[in-house]
């Protein structure tokens, strides 16, 4: 029998209101971050999530946490509708979920050394500061591939890559199981993403860890998912396990997104395809497909229809009214 899923989010919805006037003000419109969101992330899993910038990735990733309140939807964490709980229930359910923020520098307390930014969840969560968190915050250093003495140095005395070590240390600090990574490592040099990124993986093996990996880079979440996500405009568009994914993309955004992945040498003839126009505003979005603006296969039914989420294989999902189970779908690189 297979174990339900740790992290199962259904139909989340977050619109941003948007207001005119001062005193007076009253509601014109609304920005559609995220528009009825659904996955799931087993444990010990690392589900990616990619898109542009502005697609509604790291909006997704605050909702699961509750850092900001969905419009409408489930998430459920280990079997508990995240929605029902109280305030008090929600913030001790908070050592089991955590986060990875994108700035290494924007998301540490420049006036705290870094024992006090690492034990400061702890003492937030009623632990008294003291020689035992002390120990502690030298533990998760050395566990993040730092010294013991740099707890008593701030964040400026450090390079970008060991303040994201610092970052993770932090997150660590309460045991989590969840934790979501937001762009940690977009920020770093190329060699400082492979340090990262090597870390997170042995710690996940280590502590059991469960990821969601929002990225904008393929090759990166290439290296660390198990299962991808594709993101056009608040909507998934993609669904499947990473090797199905990167071999048999069906979504011609999808399509698109992987052909941009550098390589070292090109091949002769390799089909890069290259998208037309902006992506829409998420304040007034298309009608249909919300690709179909762009898509070079648009058909008169994207224009007017969305297209719902279909399997087409174990696991594969796709947003696409072009491709059909066992069909070959639109573009150069489908099965």
């Amino acid at each position: 029998m297979t174990a339900p899923p740790l992290v199962d989010v259904k139909g989340l919805v977050k619109h941003f209101p948007i207001y005119s006037g001062l005193m007076f003000s009253k509601q014109i419109g609304s920005v559609q971050a995220v528009d009825d969101v659904s996955f799931h992330i087993r444990a010990g899993e690392t589900l990616g999530l990619v898109g542009e910038s502005g697609c509604g990735k790291s909006t997704t990733g605050r909702l699961i946490l509750k850092l900001i309140q969905p419009t409408a939807g489930s998430i459920h964490y280990d079997g508990v509708d995240l929605q029902t709980l109280d305030a008090e229930t929600m913030r001790q359910k908070r050592r089991d979920l955590q986060i990875i923020f994108q700035d290494p520098y924007g998301s540490l307390n420049p006036r705290m050394t870094v024992e006090d930014i690492i034990t400061e969840p702890l003492v937030i969560f009623g632990e008294k500061p003291g020689p035992a968190l002390a120990k502690r915050a030298r533990e998760l250093l050395k566990t993040v591939g730092l010294a013991s003495f740099h707890a008593r140095r701030y964040p400026h005395e450090f390079s970008g890559g060991q303040r994201q070590r610092i970052g993770i240390a932090r997150a660590l600090a309460t045991r989590p199981k969840f934790i979501v990574c937001d762009e940690a490592v977009s920020a770093l040099d190329v060699s400082i993403q492979a340090q990262v990124i090597n870390l997170l993986q042995d710690l996940q093996e280590e502590l059991k860890l469960t990821y969601l990996f929002i990225a904008h880079d393929l090759g990166v979440v290439k290296h660390i998912s198990d299962r991808v996500a594709v993101m056009y405009l608040g909507k998934i568009v993609e669904l499947a396990d990473k090797r199905t994914l990167y071999k048999q993309p069906r979504h011609p955004y999808t399509q698109a997104l992987l052909s941009a992945i550098p390589v070292p040498k090109p091949r002769a003839g390799r089909n890069r395809i290259v998208l037309k126009g902006d992506v829409p505003s998420p304040i007034n979005p298309p009608k249909g497909c919300r690709f179909h603006t762009r898509c070079p296969y648009a058909e008169p039914v994207c224009r007017e229809v969305e297209p719902p989420r279909i399997a087409i294989g174990t696991g594969h999902e796709v947003a696409c009214h072009l491709v059909k189970p066992g069909l070959p779908g639109p573009g150069p690189k489908a099965a």
